[in-house]
């Protein structure tokens, strides 16, 4: 439903908004931290991560967020934008994981003419721990 037009207004609350599963490897967090010019060696040298005691390279808390962005976006397609989107990380994760993304639509509101969405994200591993929580504000169309 990424690009088709919604009745906002008959939209039963709270809304699920679909499950996106994300699986990044090494390469994709090698890459990110290349591009965001983050150099922090637990992301990209495994030895560097397990002097820090953790198990592997980390995803970055950014790219995290970056997946729980990905799964508003694809969700809104042209009938809407992220207006805010802030997040918590609540464990590492380590590459070759699968997260599942998933949130609600908890309300709807008129703001100056303005129609908005407030929502909340998470983020789970494969075994269904908790990773991420956040909260998004979103802007409709």
């Amino acid at each position: 439903m990424s690009s088709t037009a919604r009745d906002w207004e008959s939209l039963e609350l709270p809304a699920p908004i679909p499950e996106i599963v994300v699986k990044p490897d090494r390469m994709q967090i090698f890459m990110f931290s290349a591009a965001t010019w983050n150099r922090h060696r637990i992301h990209y040298d495994k030895d560097a991560a397990l002097d820090e005691g953790l198990p592997d390279v980390v995803v970055q808390r950014s790219l995290i967020g970056n997946f729980l962005a990905r799964l508003l976006t694809q969700w809104l397609g042209d009938t809407g934008d992220i207006y805010e989107l802030s997040w918590r990380v609540l464990a590492s994760v380590v590459p070759g994981l699968s997260l599942r993304c998933t949130g609600q639509v908890l309300t709807i509101e008129t703001v100056e003419g303005a129609r908005y969405a407030d929502c909340e994200v998470y983020m789970a591993d494969e075994a269904g721990n908790s990773v991420a929580t956040g909260r998004a504000r979103l802007r409709l169309h």
